[in-house]
C-alpha cells in the first residue's frame, strides 16, 4: 500500500537531512516514523524500511549534521538518494525484509588490523541480507533495475 502524504514527509525530511540542512534529531522528528514510536503509523512498509536502513546513518546520542565525521561516503550516499528516488514513486516495496535496524549496513566499518582480509561493500552486504534472489539489491529499495531507470528517465524528463 502506498501511502503518498507519508513518502512524501519521509522524502523532504530525508532531502533535507542529506543536504546537511538539518541534524538527525529534526530528522527523526520531520520523518513520519512507525507507530511503535508514539506516533500515527503509516501502512507503508517503505516508510519503515528506509527509516530503518537510514538509522544506521548517524548517531543517535548527539545531534549532528551529515557533514565531517559523519559525512556519508559515496556508496551509502548513493543508496540514501535511491531512497529519495523510491519515496518519489508509487512504486510497492517488494521485498521481504524491511528491517534494517542494527544490521551492519553503517556508513563506515572499523578497522580490522587486517583480521578480515576484505570488508564487504554496504551492497554487498545488502544483497547478503536480503534473500530474494529474484531481486537486485543493488538497485535497494527498488527490486528491479527496470524500476529504477524508469524513475531516471521520468525525473530527467520532468526537468
Amino acid at each position: 500500500m502506498v501511502d503518498r502524504q507519508a513518502r512524501d514527509e519521509a522524502r523532504a525530511a530525508l532531502q533535507r537531512f542529506l543536504n546537511c540542512e538539518i541534524t538527525n534529531d529534526d530528522y527523526e522528528s520531520e520523518y513520519p516514523l512507525p507507530e511503535l514510536f508514539g506516533r500515527k503509523g503509516s501502512k507503508d512498509i517503505t516508510i519503515k524500511a528506509i527509516h530503518g536502513m537510514s538509522w544506521n546513518w548517524f548517531d543517535d546520542f548527539n545531534a549532528h549534521k551529515l557533514e565531517g565525521e559523519y559525512e556519508l561516503d559515496s556508496e551509502t550516499r548513493e543508496i540514501a538518494n535511491r531512497c529519495c528516488q523510491f519515496l518519489a514513486e508509487n512504486y510497492e516495496y517488494e521485498w521481504h525484509e524491511s528491517n534494517f535496524m542494527s544490521t551492519g549496513f553503517t556508513r563506515s566499518l572499523l578497522i580490522t588490523l587486517g583480521l578480515i582480509p576484505r570488508v564487504p561493500s554496504v551492497e554487498e552486504r545488502i544483497a547478503n541480507y536480503l534473500d530474494q534472489p529474484e531481486g537486485d539489491a543493488s538497485v535497494w529499495p527498488f527490486f528491479r533495475r527496470s524500476d529504477l531507470e524508469v524513475q531516471k528517465q521520468n525525473t530527467s524528463d520532468r526537468n
